[in-house]
């Protein structure tokens, strides 16, 4: 007996001593940025005075009272959800297109929609400024030649269309993602419960809406919170695309922390922002496990 405990002891000893490095790893990458980010929100630290004086939840009244800070929330939902469902309508479309059992080449066709994603965001957001460029951009020389336009439009350089060419941009970008999630999820669908219902008659639609979506819906509903919370956290592709212009008709709250703490110098008033955000997306990923709870229980 004795003997089967030391065993017990031992192998959960080497298990703790290979699971230590990645801990380790974690903590030093997300758990002590965010306990450093954390304590720094509570402090009047900029890059001009740096010092760590305590000044309470001043920063957090301050940015929660500052208008422009709204605004940038309104624009990363803008872009979010703008983001999110064309990519979830066209990434489900596409997944169920190539998981079709008559077509041809699946192999070709899955690996052809995949490379979007492999391609870095910057190169990205440097492909679509050329493609929407006022000048040398291809979709204007495209639309004159159709004669759907009569000149030129600087996409990008208008408030008013900035945010669009965005939103196309990251749903390029993001469409081989969900289909790949979406493709995983309906090979995992049984074929014998559509063999089943179309012995009971039920036609293409019919079989999508009571075996196809309800079967995949978590894979839906995963796939759409982590996008929501990756997009909403997206920087890379708005401030290289952009910059957060014109006019801050594309400064999300990603670029606005950013704006705030390296250039205006304010790191105390910058950390404050990113605990707001997440809380913000803590919000968000309750909300989609109230609702899968109740889809569990719907469908269990």
């Amino acid at each position: 007996m004795s003997g089967n405990r030391k065993k017990k002891n031992r192998t959960s000893t080497q298990g703790t001593l290979l699971y230590m490095p990645a801990i380790l790893i974690i903590f030093g990458i997300v758990v002590y940025p965010m306990l450093y980010a954390l304590v720094m929100s509570f402090t009047g630290y900029s890059v001009r005075k740096p010092v760590m004086n305590f000044v309470g939840i001043a920063n957090y009244i301050k940015i929660l009272q500052d208008a422009s800070f709204w605004q940038a929330v309104g624009r990363s939902l803008i872009f979010t959800f703008g983001s999110l469902i064309p990519q979830v309508v066209l990434g489900l479309a596409i997944a169920i297109l190539l998981n079709h059992p008559d077509l041809r080449f699946k192999g070709l066709f899955r690996g052809l929609v995949i490379m979007p994603w492999l391609v870095p965001t910057v190169a990205v957001a440097m492909i679509f400024r050329w493609m929407f460029h006022d000048i040398y951009g291809i979709m204007n020389y495209i639309l004159i030649d159709l004669h759907v336009l009569k000149e030129p439009v600087a996409w990008i350089a208008n408030e008013h269309t900035a945010m669009f060419i965005l939103i196309l941009a990251n749903v390029w970008r993001g469409v081989p993602m969900l289909i790949t999630m979406f493709l995983a999820g309906l090979q995992g669908i049984p074929s014998d419960l559509y063999e089943a219902g179309q012995i009971d008659g039920a036609n293409g639609w019919n079989r999508f809406c009571k075996i196809t979506l309800p079967l995949l819906m978590p894979v839906v509903m995963v796939s759409g919170i982590l996008r929501f919370i990756w997009t909403f956290n997206f920087y890379d592709l708005p401030w290289v695309m952009t910059g957060g212009g014109p006019a801050e008709a594309t400064q999300t709250t990603p670029i606005y922390a950013y704006r705030r703490a390296f250039s205006s110098y304010r790191m105390g008033e910058g950390s404050a922002i990113t605990m707001i955000l997440f809380v913000i997306l803590i919000i968000f990923a309750a909300i989609y496990f109230i609702l899968k709870k109740r889809q569990d229980k719907l469908y269990g």
